[in-house]
C-alpha cells in the first residue's frame, strides 16, 4: 500500500522522466536533459526511501504499530549540548584570529559538547523506556564525565586562588589564607561532628564557597597582580657601569658564595690576600704564561675565589660595541661582564661567551678586580 507522500513522489519522478525525454528530443543541447534527468533520479531516490519508511505512517495491519513504527517513538528531550557546540565553534573562530589559548579552549568545548550530544542521542534510542535510557547513558558517560568535571573544577579554583594571591601583598596573602584555612577547618569539623546536618546543606555551603573563590579570583584577575619588583643581576646592570664599581649594588644582594666541587670550569682566578690576581688553568698550561686563553664562541666557566678581607668582584673588559640611541645617534659603549660581590673566602662561578677574537680591539681583553690596583690579567681569545 502506497502512502500519499509516496504517490506524490512517484508522480513527480514520472513527470521529470517524461520532461527529460521531451526536452532531449525537441531541444538542442544536453544541459537541460542532464538537469531534468538528475531531478528525476533524485525524486526517484526520495520516492524509494519514502516507500521503504512508509512515510512514517502507522497502518492498521502492522502487528506492533505502537512499539515499532517511527511515529510511535518518543521525541528526544531538549538538551543544552547543541548550544555548547555552537559556543565552541564561535570560540574556535575567535581563537583563530586572536590567541592560541582561546583556540584550544574552543576546541575542547567543541569536542566535549559534540561527544555529550552524540552520547545523549544514542542513549535516547536505546529503548522506549526513558529511565532505562538514562541509566544506559550514565553507565557510558559518567566514568568519564565525573573525573573531568572534578579536574576542571579543581583547576578553576586553584587558578582563582593564584589570582587572589598575586593581587594581595605578601603580608596580606599570609593573613588572608591563614584565616581562610581556619574557617575551612572549622566548617569541616562542624559538618563532620554534627550528624543532623543534611547533605544538601553541606553541598550548598561548598558550592557557595567555591563560587565565592571564583568570583574573588575573577575580580582580582581583572584588577591585575600586585607590582613585583624584579631582582636585577650584575649582567643587567653591567651597561650602567656596575662592573667598574667595587661597592655593593642591588645585583649583589643574596648572591651565592659557594660553587659545587663538580662544576666543570676552564680556570680558577684567585684574588690573594696580598691583592695579587692569579689564574690556574684546569689542565696543562704553557710554561711562563701570564694570560688566560679562552675559546671563541664557546661558553667557558670561570671560578673567582676571594681571599682578601673585603668583598670583591671579578670583571671582564671585552672591548666595545656601537649602540643606537633613541634619538638615532650611535654611541660606542664598553662591553663588560662581572660577578657579584664575593665575600671573604667566597667562591662564585661566571660563564663567559666571547664571539669576537681579542685582536679585533686595540686594547684586547682583560680580567680585573675593581678597586684593586694591579689586579689584572690579560685575556686572549684567538
Amino acid at each position: 500500500m502506497f502512502t500519499t507522500g509516496s504517490k506524490l513522489l512517484i508522480g513527480s519522478t514520472v513527470v521529470a522522466v517524461i520532461a527529460a525525454i521531451a526536452y532531449g528530443v525537441t531541444q538542442e543541447g544536453p544541459l537541460g536533459t542532464i538537469g531534468l534527468a538528475a531531478a528525476a533520479l533524485a525524486l526517484g531516490a526520495l520516492a524509494a526511501a519514502n516507500i521503504y519508511t512508509r512515510d512514517a505512517n502507522v497502518f492498521l495491519d502492522d502487528p506492533y504499530p505502537v512499539e515499532t513504527t517511527a511515529a510511535a517513538q518518543q521525541a528526544p528531550r531538549p538538551v543544552v549540548w547543541p548550544l555548547g557546540l555552537a559556543v565552541g565553534a564561535v570560540i574556535v573562530g575567535v581563537g583563530l584570529i586572536t590567541h592560541q589559548a582561546v583556540f584550544i579552549v574552543g576546541l575542547i568545548v567543541l569536542l566535549g559538547a559534540g561527544a555529550e550530544w552524540t552520547t545523549t542521542a544514542w542513549a535516547e534510542r536505546a529503548s522506549a523506556d526513558r529511565a532505562l535510557n538514562d541509566e544506559v547513558r550514565a553507565r557510558v558517560a559518567n566514568p568519564l564525565e565525573f573525573p573531568l568535571a572534578g579536574a576542571l573544577a579543581i583547576a578553576v579554583i586553584i587558578f582563582s586562588f593564584s589570582r587572589v594571591m598575586l593581587w594581595l601583598s605578601k603580608t596580606n596573602t599570609v593573613i588572608a589564607f591563614g584565616v581562610f584555612g581556619v574557617v575551612l577547618l572549622a566548617f569541616a569539623f562542624f559538618f563532620a561532628y554534627n550528624p543532623r546536618v543534611k547533605s544538601r546543606a553541606v553541598v550548598s555551603v561548598v558550592a557557595v564557597g567555591a563560587l565565592g573563590v571564583i568570583a574573588a579570583g575573577a575580580a582580582a584577575g581583572a584588577d591585575g597582580p600586585r607590582e613585583i619588583n624584579e631582582h636585577e643581576t650584575t649582567e643587567e646592570l653591567a651597561p650602567e657601569g656596575v662592573c667598574d664599581d667595587p661597592e655593593e649594588t642591588e645585583g649583589d644582594e643574596k648572591a651565592s658564595q659557594r660553587v659545587a666541587a663538580t662544576a666543570a670550569v676552564a680556570a680558577t682566578v684567585t684574588l690573594n690576600s696580598d691583592e695579587t690576581l692569579t689564574v690556574a688553568v684546569n689542565g696543562p698550561a704553557p710554561e711562563g704564561a701570564t694570560a688566560l686563553d679562552l675559546p671563541r664562541s664557546n661558553p667557558s666557566n670561570i671560578l673567582f675565589r676571594n681571599n682578601t678581607t673585603e668583598p670583591r668582584r671579578l670583571s671582564f673588559d671585552l672591548g666595545s660595541e656601537e649602540v643606537e640611541l633613541d634619538d638615532g645617534e650611535v654611541e660606542e659603549i664598553a662591553v663588560q661582564l662581572c660577578t657579584s660581590l664575593v665575600e671573604e673566602g667566597g667562591v662564585q662561578n661566571i660563564t663567559v661567551t666571547i664571539a669576537q677574537p681579542s685582536f679585533a680591539f686595540a686594547d684586547g681583553y682583560r680580567m680585573f678586580v675593581p678597586g684593586v690596583d694591579g689586579a689584572e690579567i690579560e685575556l686572549v681569545v684567538p
